[in-house]
């Protein structure tokens, strides 16, 4: 198939080796799926070296006196460190569960690939040797 005959890549699939094929499916390409898999896993040691720089930065934050406002802003600043670090963790969070389902999903589909194809080339009762039964 050359690029130009390629189905378009849709919506939130755009890069996970998933392409719309015709009006009534999908075409998954496991090679593609598989590339992306590092990236994603990349992506979550960076979040968590993310995650340990704003732990060391809460751990920094201190007041320069016992004064109200001084105190407050200190307050202020830990919640803002603490939302941080629960954001942080919830794109961890999103990019882990990516990268497990990229990989159910091209484990499952080579495996239905390669079972379809012991079914297709298989020794059968049809005189072509195909597997196939017309």
């Amino acid at each position: 198939m050359n690029e130009g005959e390629r189905a378009h890549t849709i919506g939130p699939t755009v890069g996970a080796g998933l392409t719309a094929v015709g009006g009534a499916g999908y075409h998954f390409d496991p090679d593609q799926i598989a590339e992306l898999i590092p990236k994603w896993e990349e992506l979550v040691d960076d979040l968590d070296e993310d995650s340990q720089l704003l732990i060391a930065a809460g751990n920094l934050a201190t007041s320069p006196s016992a004064d109200q406002p001084a105190q407050d802003n200190l307050r202020k600043i830990d919640a803002s460190i603490g939302a941080a670090i629960e954001h942080n963790l919830r794109l961890r969070e999103y990019a882990q569960t990516w990268i497990d389902m990229l990989r159910r999903a091209n484990g499952t589909y080579r495996q239905q690939d390669n079972e379809a194809q012991k079914g297709l080339a298989g020794p059968s009762e049809h005189p072509s040797g195909s597997g196939l039964y017309q």
